[in-house]
């Protein structure tokens, strides 16, 4: 459980920390810069969410091996 919170404080440092990482040149006006932004964004989200669900998945494939109930479907 502490490796979650570990992920998700990291994952919100690198989210929170974007106006850090802008150079002189990152230019907030241009017309594709709330896409690109929404786009990191998703890609971020989509990644916890994926970690979530394999580490879900996983945990209860080694519950379900452990009990022996072994599903071929």
């Amino acid at each position: 459980m502490k490796s979650v919170f570990t992920v998700m404080f990291a994952s919100a440092c690198l989210v929170i920390s974007q106006m850090v990482f802008a150079h002189p040149g990152h230019d907030h006006t241009h017309w594709l810069s709330s896409f690109i932004h929404l786009v990191t964004v998703l890609a971020i989200g989509s990644l916890i969410v994926g970690g979530v669900v394999y580490k879900q998945y996983f945990r209860r494939r080694q519950n379900s091996e452990k009990k022996g109930l072994k599903n071929d479907a």
